[in-house]
């Protein structure tokens, strides 16, 4: 009987052990599986971060991109205007008087003092650059360029 205490106090102090064992291995999985977790997650943490930052940059990009176009385009439009303001100077009794409105590309209108030192009032313009050509629009009966034509020229080239 003393085989029998004895063996079954050999089985249940192995069983501890195993049980035991077997506590602190799944305790050591799980602290291995947490710090596996945790640099999973820092990694992730990384990359998004990493994502973040280059997707901000395409946005900056993108918008430097963009504010050069713009740049370009508008000083594309000044040039336009400054050239057919120019046409339009050397057509006028007095260039230097002009005064210029509602400026858009080669169209616009345009005041400038006549022979007698007065101002006439803004009329319309357009130019041509292709054939350095100007249309000021004028009331004068003999004129090629009536309020009629203009309103031709304008919707066709201005509008």
């Amino acid at each position: 009987m003393n085989k029998i205490f004895i063996i079954l106090g050999v089985l249940i102090c192995v069983i501890i052990g195993i049980v035991w064992k077997s506590n602190s291995d799944r305790k050591a999985g799980e602290e291995a599986l947490a710090q596996q977790t945790q640099q999973h997650n820092q990694k992730m943490a990384q990359l998004e971060a990493e994502n973040q930052a280059r997707l901000a940059q395409e946005v900056r990009d993108k918008a430097q991109k963009e504010q050069a176009k713009l740049n370009e385009e508008k000083s594309k439009a000044d040039l336009s205007i400054a050239i057919a303001s120019a046409a339009v100077k050397s057509q006028l009794f007095d260039p230097e008087s002009a005064k210029f409105q509602n400026q858009k590309g080669n169209c616009g209108e345009v005041n400038s003092k006549n022979k007698f030192g007065g101002y006439v009032g803004f009329t319309r313009y357009v130019y041509y650059p292709n054939k350095d050509i100007v249309f000021i629009e004028s009331d004068a009966k003999d004129s090629l360029t009536t309020p009629e034509v203009m309103d031709v020229l304008w919707k066709s080239d201005c509008e």
